[in-house]
């Protein structure tokens, strides 16, 4: 009975997910980062925007289709191909999302993985 009502209250208190604010998060996107570290220092969530902000003569954004093409730097095919600099992406759903360097995955392991909840 105590744990029903534990967990009554707990659903009572938690804010409904639409009342929920998603967090921006602006990125210098350039070679030399450690991304992994970046990642670990932060909880994502669905609706959560990553600001991107690059060099376009040396560097863009691909997202890789899935954790192989992550990981062995394939560009193509892909979700996404972004070359302008500025690039507001939004986390749409929980998952992995892969991203990936064209210029500079394979040469200097530019590419970021965030698990989104």
């Amino acid at each position: 009975m105590a744990r029903c009502l534990a967990l009554a209250l707990i659903a009572f208190l938690a804010p409904p997910p639409s009342l929920v604010m998603a967090t921006t998060y602006d990125l210098n996107w350039e070679a030399g980062v450690d991304y992994t570290a970046w990642v670990a220092q932060n909880t994502f969530f669905a609706g959560d925007v990553l600001n991107f902000h690059y060099d376009i003569s040396l560097h863009n954004i691909i997202i890789a289709t899935d954790g192989d093409a992550f990981d062995q730097c394939i560009m193509k095919p892909n979700l996404g191909r972004y070359s302008s600099g500025d690039e507001a992406l939004t986390l749409d759903e929980a998952g992995n999302y892969y991203f990936m360097c064209g210029y500079d995955c394979k040469s200097n392991g530019m590419k970021m993985l965030v698990p989104v909840n």
